[in-house]
């Protein structure tokens, strides 16, 4: 069995060789069947690739086996935008608004975003954006604050 993070490290030498790519996880699945950080490697090699439906059930399939920390939540965020690629926003709405406000983390935000632009929900995307940025309190967004919920209140 090699090293997972050599297999990884050399898998990403091929991005311009998909079939390359994708095969150097291929040919490690019997070795790593039970790792969920292969899981998140490979699904993240076939959502590079534009595979997103492929690589929905690996990231699960990563949550499933324990994927933890930092991780954890980039799988997670990486599932939410690939169901939202794939049309699935209800499930990609769910997932990235729950990591959203588990992680507060600007990137699972601007995900969430994305999906509920692509859901049709472009008042509800603004309102998101919007509330997170006001939620900072830096700048001189606490001079404006009550002009802008004012504001933010008429984004129905």
């Amino acid at each position: 069995m090699n090293d997972l993070n050599s297999i990884i490290e050399n898998a990403w030498k091929y991005t311009g060789d998909p079939e390359k790519l994708i095969r150097t996880f291929q040919e490690v699945f019997d070795d790593y069947r039970e790792n969920p950080i292969y899981f998140f490697e490979y699904a993240n090699a076939l959502d590079f690739l534009g595979k997103e439906a492929e690589a929905i059930p690996l990231y699960q399939q990563a949550l499933s086996l324990g994927i933890s920390g930092k991780l954890k939540v980039q799988t997670e965020i990486q599932l939410g935008s690939s169901l939202s690629v794939t049309g699935d926003n209800e499930s990609a709405i769910s997932t990235l608004d729950r990591v959203q406000k588990e992680t507060e983390d600007p990137a699972a935000l601007i995900f969430l975003c994305i999906a509920l632009f692509r859901s049709g929900e472009i008042r509800k995307s603004l309102r998101t954006a919007l509330g997170f940025i006001l939620s900072g309190n830096q700048g001189l967004l606490p001079e404006y604050n009550r002009a802008l919920m004012q504001y933010l209140e008429e984004i129905h």
